[in-house]
């Protein structure tokens, strides 16, 4: 198994301590794709989501995106 890179550890422990408070089903190219509320603001100031998608780029389910 492959090491996760620095960023990808940087990326995923912004989670850590946050609760999921809903979960809402937007669409992708026509594929159901769950998007979690999470506790707290991004950093952007707006509500705290993260959206599972294939990879970085969203070409289908699989990635945990998010901007906190």
């Amino acid at each position: 198994m492959s090491q996760p890179s620095c960023i990808e550890r940087e990326h995923y422990q912004k989670l850590v301590g946050r609760q999921i408070l809903a979960i809402y089903w937007d669409e992708l190219d026509g594929q159901a794709l769950p998007v979690l509320v999470l506790t707290g603001r991004d950093r952007d100031g707006h509500a705290a989501k993260a959206t599972v998608l294939a990879d970085p780029e969203g070409n289908a389910p699989g990635h945990l995106d998010h901007r906190l």
